[in-house]
């Protein structure tokens, strides 16, 4: 209720200045005090009657704001977890059984105790559209990481 009579107010605040002080209103600002109307009452229409999605969106851009962009120690932020979950887990390794001990640019064979040497090459970069994940990520040897 209190919405709908700040609505009242501000329209018949409007109105008085329109009426009153014609020549500082033009006709931009009647567009743009339509769209804030538009946007007050969309608003006041989700929040009454659409409260848990306005309360979840809201939330969501409260959470998403106290979060920073980006964590100073992204590569070891969630170290305990992950390994929690996977023990003994190495990405090269599962990379070479997955490729068949190949190298995923030239094919050429892969021995595991040269394994420290090669690299991790995405096969779609992330800027060509391609996902981060292990599904997108090849073991190339130094050669081919070079020229790539």
């Amino acid at each position: 209720m209190n919405g709908i009579v700040s609505l009242i107010v501000i329209m018949s605040l409007y109105y008085y200045i329109y009426n009153h002080r014609y020549d500082i209103v033009c006709e931009t600002y009647h567009y743009y005090f339509y769209i804030f109307i538009g946007i007050y009452v969309a608003t006041l229409y989700v929040y009454h009657f659409e409260y848990g999605l306005f309360y979840k969106t809201m939330k969501n851009i409260y959470d998403t704001s106290n979060k920073p962009l980006y964590s100073h120690n992204s590569r070891d932020s969630n170290v305990e977890l992950f390994e929690s979950q996977y023990p003994n887990f190495n990405i090269k390794e599962t990379l070479l059984a997955k490729q068949g001990q190949r190298c995923q640019s030239c094919s050429n064979f892969i021995l595991k105790d040269d394994l420290h040497n090669y690299k991790l090459q995405y096969k779609t970069h992330l800027q060509e559209g391609g996902q981060n994940s292990v599904d997108n990520i090849g073991l190339v040897c130094p050669q081919c990481f070079a020229y790539n």
